[in-house]
């Protein structure tokens, strides 16, 4: 309770168009994967923005801006978590010289406080086109408060498809997408494609012991590559872009427990901050499996509407989303400014592993080339 109403008296401190501050980010002490955190003098703006679904959601966003940064990133978090977890990505970002900007979906984070008011309980989505129009938002407010450098997206699995989803609904809002853990299950391309496998310096014995994942031991992949004419595809699915799944009345109500918890990261201490954070949604909704399960083949049928440039990221021994997923999106959409990597035995929170670091080293590089 002392936490909820901690975090109820930042929130409503905070205006709708926020509250502004400069303040530095403290050289922290070495978190729980043994990095450390660079001081930037950032300016802290946080709040809440309306979402345009008609209901009056309201959304919490965040930004830390510094002054002649290179560019804008906007992080998008996944599923049953919150964007307070990618502070590790956000001080490599700002270190880097880059804005970033986060907000929590709908049904997560602070934006489900129950003070809120809103009808979209924890733990559930009502519709994936208002969570990416949600998105949007915070997107046209980095845009409006820095036209003067290009934006991006980050996303990460629920993240990824939602970053996927965005930049094929809102093509060319944003200079560059990089997903982690996500892709689609379908790829009507007929590539095969298979990327690039990056073995990362820092790895855990355990890791090196894994074994095979489910992805691995069977040839799924081969199941779901099927050359198709995609037009013609699209055209049996008419406004397929436009296309909504709402999640029926009473799936908020339906809920179970969260499953997010093996495969997510090999570093037991990852794995218990996630399961004791109070701002990481402990059930998940009916509807919200609906939507993820909306938003991947929503991805996958339109992929050749994909033109943005884009990384995209997955670690082999991912036990939440197969990794072929990551393959057969980058086959399927249609941008020629494209790379995929895969980070050999690391697992769904790429960001939270050994390889985090290098990860971010690509990820810095990647943005500095576009």
């Amino acid at each position: 309770m002392h936490i909820r109403k901690k975090i109820l008296s930042i929130a409503l401190a905070a205006a709708t168009t926020g509250s502004m501050a400069y303040a530095d980010i403290p050289a922290q002490a070495a978190d729980i994967t043994g990095s450390t955190a660079v001081a930037i003098n950032a300016r802290t703006e946080e709040g809440y923005l309306t979402s345009t679904d008609n209901k009056g959601t309201r959304i919490y966003w965040k930004s830390q801006t510094i002054p002649g940064a290179k560019g804008n990133v906007v992080v998008v978090h996944g599923a049953a978590e919150h964007s307070g977890r990618y502070d590790y990505v956000a001080d490599r970002l700002l270190a880097a010289g880059y804005n970033v900007y986060r907000l929590d979906h709908r049904g997560h984070g602070k934006s489900a406080l129950p003070e809120l008011g809103n009808q979209v309980v924890r733990g559930h989505i009502d519709d994936f086109h208002f969570l990416v129009d949600d998105i949007n938002q915070v997107v046209q407010k980095a845009k409006a408060q820095h036209p003067e450098v290009k934006t991006y997206m980050l996303g990460h699995s629920m993240g990824a498809l939602a970053a996927q989803f965005y930049g094929i609904k809102y093509n060319g809002e944003v200079a560059g997408i990089i997903s982690n853990g996500g892709g689609t299950p379908l790829n009507f391309s007929g590539r095969k494609d298979s990327g690039n496998t990056i073995t990362p310096r820092d790895m855990s014995e355990a890791q090196k012991a894994l074994g095979p994942t489910l992805s691995e031991r069977l040839p799924l992949d081969l199941l779901t590559t099927t050359p198709v004419n995609t037009q013609a595809l699209t055209g049996l699915i008419p406004g397929a872009i436009n296309f909504h799944w709402a999640s029926a009345p009473l799936t908020d109500q339906l809920q179970v427990p969260n499953a997010f918890t093996d495969g997510v990261a090999s570093d037991p201490a990852v794995t218990a901050q996630y399961q004791t954070d109070p701002l990481v949604n402990k059930k998940l909704s009916i509807g919200m499996a609906q939507q993820m399960v909306f938003a991947a083949l929503y991805d996958g049928v339109n992929a050749q509407n994909f033109t943005t440039p884009t990384l995209i990221t997955h670690g082999t021994k991912d036990g939440i989303v197969p990794s072929y997923f990551a393959k057969d999106w980058y086959n399927s959409i249609a941008s020629t400014d494209k790379e995929l990597v895969y980070w050999e035995n690391q697992m769904h929170e790429v960001f939270n592993e050994p390889a985090k670091h290098e990860a971010m080293d690509k990820v810095i590089d990647w943005l500095a080339k576009h």
